[in-house]
């Protein structure tokens, strides 16, 4: 009778064993929010980030935490598991990142297009968890814009699925559209007659394409509409107001940039990538004491621009700048002098005047302290590249 049952017994334990084998393995949560937070203020201040769980995350795309002006941490439950939206905004818009990593920290989306002051929010949309931003920048100074983004998700990974402006004012009007429904199928908008400018409807409607995992209007009322007040505008810009014309209509378009190209002005030669966007007839940096203008070359990525200006010959750079300048090269009737590099907690700004015969251009450089470091020698580089026409 014993052996009966220790016979039963062991056949029971083996049984517990086979159906536990059976069931499907759960991973184990490596994290919640505050360690997440940990996290990246952890990737963020240091200076390697390859050992680090989030270096999908940051590159040399980063600043010091205490740069940015909020770091945000959101979740919300999907089935078993947590998902975490993770949202740091900084002056600096190219250091701006929105991304989604759930409990086990996979990566489930990226964006590093958003824009000036922003707010993000998780929410249901029907059998689904979706992600709504809000992010606000004004433009070319004059220009106030909003833009709304909506995110899906799509297998293993949140997609964006539609992006419209949803506010804007210029010098002549406002225009808002409202958003007054969200299907699986198509958004729908509303317009409200503006006072001055004229709009081709009062609403428009995003039907969403399966195969391009997107809401997509074939009138985008809104957009066609700012597009034209944008183009029509002689307003000029100020200092740190970089977006123009241009760089707005690059925004609506979603437009990459290419490869090298070699500047070549009336005046002078410039070799610069061509990832840094030319922007002509530009009022340039805080850090000049006169309101003058010149070509302001921008690159959003590295958060770093440099300005050239033509100065008169009677004028010196110090009638321009604040700081100390020594000749660094000189070579017959061409002159070089440069400032001593100045650096605060964020920023950093140098300026280079050149002369020759009777052209004389100021040179600026000025960007993210954390990021010169790094690219201390692509800067001289493209700097030493300069040279007037003489």
């Amino acid at each position: 009778m014993k052996k009966l049952n220790s016979t039963v017994f062991v056949s029971l334990v083996l049984l517990l064993f086979a159906c536990q084998s059976g069931k499907e393995d759960k991973p184990i949560p490596l994290i919640d929010g505050s360690k997440l937070y940990s996290l990246v203020i952890e990737a963020l201040d240091s200076s390697d980030v390859s050992l680090d769980p989030l270096s999908r995350l940051f590159d040399k795309v980063k600043d010091k935490s205490y740069t940015y002006n909020k770091i945000e941490i959101d979740s919300i439950s999907e089935g078993s598991r947590k998902i975490y939206s993770l949202l740091l905004e900084h002056p600096i818009p190219a250091y701006n990142l929105f991304a989604v990593v759930d409990d086990s920290l996979n990566l489930l989306l990226k964006d590093v297009s958003l824009n000036g002051y922003i707010s993000a929010k998780w929410k249901r949309f029907n059998d689904k968890t979706a992600l709504e931003i809000v992010d606000e920048f004004k433009s070319y100074e004059v220009f106030n814009l909003q833009r709304y983004s909506l995110y899906f998700p799509l297998k293993k990974s949140y997609q964006i699925v539609f992006r419209t402006f949803t506010f804007f004012t210029s010098p002549n009007d406002s225009l808002y559209q409202n958003i007054i429904e969200i299907t699986d199928s198509i958004i729908k908008t509303k317009i409200p007659k503006p006072k001055f400018l004229s709009i081709s409807d009062s609403s428009d409607e995003f039907l969403f394409d399966p195969l391009v995992f997107r809401y997509i209007s074939s009138k985008n009322v809104f957009e066609s509409t700012i597009r034209k007040e944008i183009n029509n505008t002689r307003h000029e810009l100020t200092p740190n107001h970089i977006l123009n014309k241009k760089s707005i209509n690059d925004i609506l378009e979603y437009s990459n940039a290419g490869n090298d190209f070699n500047a070549d002005e009336k005046d002078f030669r410039f070799q610069i990538p061509k990832d840094w966007a030319k922007i002509y007839n530009v009022a340039l940096s805080k850090d000049l004491n006169k309101n003058v203008k010149g070509i302001y070359y921008v690159n959003q990525k590295l958060g770093t621009s440099i300005g050239i200006i033509k100065i008169p010959l009677t004028d010196s750079a110090e009638t321009y700048v604040s700081n100390k300048f020594s000749v660094s090269k000189e070579l017959g009737n061409y002159k070089v002098r440069q400032s001593e590099l100045k650096q605060d907690l964020k920023r950093f700004h140098q300026a280079f005047e050149h002369n020759c015969g009777n052209k004389k251009y100021l040179i600026i450089i000025e960007g993210s302290k954390n990021i010169y470091k790094s690219n201390e020698q692509m800067f001289k580089e493209i700097l030493s590249s300069f040279i007037i026409n003489c």
